[in-house]
């Protein structure tokens, strides 16, 4: 069973995550949707509980995701991906690129990330033109405004949460 894992903040998710997840479920047969939980930093704009709430919600609208449910783990971890990785025996880490930006972190990240786990493979996803500027700081941004521009860039439950918060 070929298992892959896309980690993120997700704070809050976005439509160009789900984007990710769904072509990331054609690759593999099980994708672990992972916030990855750093104590060293604040909680967030969302605690995770909401976030891994507003996932699953945001999920159960794609028509996609139908398909086969138990094709995805959703959940949090915390220490280094790589080893989340080995216990879990997940051979694909799954990134998603928007921009040259996005890039150059994630090929450093994949840099150290196989110095230290040979045996996990990256895998960028370059996202559609339509997802290239979606970023979360972008659409909290949005919703601090009360802009009903937040719609178009998340699931109605996310546009709903961020708008309560604000």
């Amino acid at each position: 069973m070929k298992r892959g894992i896309y980690a993120g903040s997700f704070d809050p998710p976005t439509r160009g995550h789900l984007d990710v997840m769904r072509r990331a479920s054609l690759i593999v047969d099980e994708l672990h949707v992972m916030i990855g939980v750093n104590p060293k930093k604040s909680g967030g704009f969302f605690a995770v509980a909401k976030r891994l709430q507003l996932i699953e919600g945001s999920l159960a609208h794609m028509e996609w995701f139908g398909r086969d449910r138990s094709a995805f783990q959703i959940g949090q971890f915390t220490g280094l991906l790589v080893d989340y990785c080995r216990q879990h025996d997940i051979r694909f880490n799954i990134r998603g690129l928007r921009a040259a930006q996005d890039f150059n972190y994630e090929f450093e990240m994949h840099g150290i990330n196989h110095d230290i786990a040979p045996e996990i493979n990256t895998v960028f996803l370059i996202a559609p033109p339509e997802f290239q500027f979606i970023s979360s700081s972008t659409i909290r941004e949005l919703a601090s405004y009360r802009s009903p521009a937040v719609g178009k860039y998340v699931t109605p439950g996310v546009a709903a949460a961020l708008l309560d918060a604000n």
